[in-house]
């Protein structure tokens, strides 16, 4: 991917503020809205907007990257025109810029992005239950009697409980467990035999980044995703995913297309299946992620579901079926 072809390149960007539905809490944050920064890129002819997710998880904070666009704009756009992505200090910038890039690369050339990546107008994507009390939890369930695949948020409180709810409520879901990293090996040791009582798909990152060798002595039939373990920058990246089945892939988390890629190419040759993973986002986070949803078993876009107001033509949610819009781009 490139633009070497292009004479000029104009860098705009702004931040947006999404309010979700609902509070959004995992193990370790809660919010109630998402700020995003939209990174415009136009040439003589043609002009496109993609979307910068920051997540503090990974050290990427908003106002860090829009000081730096403020400061840079200039050296960005000979960066860009110069195919240098990878020399940007912020993944999810990098991701932003060379999704724009890509969609001015369609336009200059009439390319239908739908058709190009031979994307179905409906597909199927676990939902997310945030952390919340047992009466919120059995509440929500009532929307999802029809989800195919539930995810839901859990920290080591009211593990079974809720679980349990799922299994009344929802019997025909399967059930990821997002632990994002907030279990102990003492806890899993002690629940792992009542876990397999349910319909568990896969427990996501249940350890810390570092401790995900605890695995190793884990005997269950239930299979574990790395997600944080999962990341370009985790210098022991194969050996940390050794013990896991599944790895989510974020796009976020790898930065350029070329890199992206590369990830999915080494989980491949490791015999790891993917789930195509997004963050709390807008549409114009989730679209572009599917360029890669032929390469992966599973799909967790989820992340518009929560906005209270999407991008217009943004993707619509139900039954735990996504359904795109072509006018979106």
């Amino acid at each position: 991917m490139t633009i070497k072809n292009f004479n000029t390149i104009k860098l705009n960007f702004k931040i947006k503020t999404f309010k979700l539905k609902d509070e959004f809490k995992i193990s370790r944050i809660s919010k109630k809205i998402i700020k995003v920064i939209d990174i415009s890129l136009k040439d003589s002819v043609n002009s496109t907007t993609a979307e910068c997710v920051p997540y503090q998880r990974y050290n990427e904070k908003l106002d860090d990257i829009f000081e730096y666009l403020g400061a840079n704009k200039d050296k960005v756009e000979k960066i860009i025109i110069n195919n240098k992505i990878k020399r940007i200090p912020f993944l999810c910038l990098q991701n932003a810029l060379c999704t724009s890039i890509l969609f001015l690369e369609h336009k200059k050339n009439k390319v239908n992005f739908f058709k190009f990546n031979k994307i179905k107008k409906k597909f199927i994507t676990s939902i997310t239950i945030p952390i919340f009390n047992l009466e919120k939890t059995k509440k929500v369930l009532k929307k999802f009697t029809k989800t195919k695949i539930i995810k839901i948020k859990l920290n080591q409180k009211e593990v079974i409980g809720k679980l349990s709810l799922i299994k009344e409520i929802c019997p025909k879901s399967k059930i990821i467990i997002d632990a994002n990293e907030s279990w102990s090996k003492t806890f899993l040791e002690a629940n792992i035999k009542k876990l397999e009582q349910f319909n568990i798909l896969f427990i996501e990152q249940p350890f810390r980044q570092g401790n995900d060798h605890y695995l190793k002595n884990i005997k269950s039939k239930i299979n574990f995703c790395a997600d944080e373990s999962f990341h370009i920058k985790n210098k022991n990246l194969i050996k940390n995913i050794q013990h896991y089945t599944y790895v989510n892939l974020k796009l976020d988390k790898f930065g350029t297309h070329q890199e992206i890629l590369k990830y999915i190419a080494i989980a491949k040759k490791l015999k790891k299946k993917i789930m195509l993973g997004c963050m709390v986002s807008s549409s114009l986070s989730i679209y572009p992620a599917l360029r890669y949803f032929n390469d992966c078993d599973y799909c967790d876009l989820d992340g518009a579901y929560f906005l209270k107001k999407d991008r217009l033509h943004g993707i619509t949610y139900r039954n735990g079926l996504a359904q795109i819009n072509y006018n979106f781009y």
